[in-house]
């Protein structure tokens, strides 16, 4: 016999995943606990520049936690544009998106006014004879800085570019310090870039409860549940992300208590909505449940932006849908 579970509170999603963001013109891939973003990848053509920037300020998006102006505020970190305002000013539309403060990272200012400039001129001259896809990465370590304010400063940032037609690649890293260097000094080997060239990363996706663990017993009806996930962008609900990354699946978290939906034999239609079973279409990755005393299972599963099984790239039809190893808890 099935017990009935209470949904008491969800919680924002923690550092480890991503709000996956399309502004048209460029993607961001968007973390609200450093308060940046992680990569930012767009096209770079041969627009026109017809607007001018002059009065354009950043500004926030609706309930997406980001930085703000006081992250930068009396220091030395500029708002650092990942998709350039000098690629997209054929439009006031376009070059408001890049004013957004998802597409603004934290970059030493000598940085952002010198060599990350100079190659960004130089990849809007390639353009006028050849289309570029651009990916930058911002990148962190576990000791990066955080600001009094909040946001966490980048160590680094990585620019691969690959041209379109020829298929010519180029590849650079920036130290996120101060620096009187050229750009082209920044040239790295491709081959030798761990983000282009990691393929292990592909190789699965998991889902996996951080806490509670398997056989956990509490004397407490509510306790705090936080899902773990590898390989995976976590996007809420009703959002559609582009798959041009083979590397990842998207979708957000599904918890099906007592095994009470055979998500294998009802992979191709979405997930339900029952007491049973908790979507956190906002792209939670932690919750705090109630439940009377009693024995349960637990188990994850990844639903798309229409709530249906994620079928990850390349699976074809006789896909298995992404699950968690079910756990059992227990509350006296």
């Amino acid at each position: 016999m099935y017990k009935f579970l209470f949904l008491l509170s969800l919680i924002i999603p923690v550092a480890a995943d991503y709000l996956v963001i399309d502004k048209g013109i460029y993607k961001v891939w968007y973390s609200s606990e450093l308060e940046q973003p992680t990569k930012v990848s767009y096209l770079v053509d041969n627009r026109p520049n017809i607007v001018d920037r002059e009065g354009m300020n950043f500004y926030k998006e609706a309930n997406i936690h980001t930085s703000d102006d006081h992250d930068y505020y009396n220091n030395e970190w500029d708002k650092g544009h990942m998709a350039p305002a000098i690629h997209f000013s054929d439009s006031v539309e376009n070059l408001k998106a890049t004013y957004s403060y998802v597409n603004s990272a934290l970059q030493h200012m000598s940085l952002n006014r010198g060599a990350w400039r100079d190659l960004e001129i130089a990849v809007r001259g390639w353009a006028k004879s050849e289309a570029l896809f651009v990916e930058n990465n911002i990148l962190f370590k576990d000791e990066s800085f955080v600001l009094k304010s909040g946001a966490t400063v980048p160590s680094g940032f990585e620019k691969n570019i690959r041209f379109k037609e020829s298929g010519e690649r180029k590849c650079y890293f920036f130290p996120n310090k101060e620096t009187d260097r050229s750009w082209n000094e920044f040239e790295k080997d491709c081959t030798k870039i761990d983000s282009l060239n990691n393929k292990e990363k592909c190789s699965e996706h998991e889902l996996f409860f951080i806490e509670p663990s398997n056989g956990f017993k509490t004397n407490e009806s509510k306790f705090k549940v936080r899902f773990g996930s590898k390989n995976i962008l976590i996007s809420p609900a009703g959002v559609e992300v582009n798959k041009a990354d083979p590397c990842y699946v998207s979708g957000h978290h599904h918890l099906i208590i007592n095994s009470s939906y055979n998500v294998e034999d009802n992979k191709d239609v979405p997930i339900p909505f029952a007491r049973n079973i908790l979507h956190f279409g906002g792209g939670q990755t932690e919750a705090e449940l109630s439940l009377q005393p009693g024995k349960y299972t637990l188990q994850l599963v990844l639903g798309d932006y229409q709530h249906k099984p994620v079928n990850p790239v390349g699976s074809g039809q006789h896909y298995g849908p992404i699950v968690s190893n079910v756990i059992e808890i227990e509350i006296q």
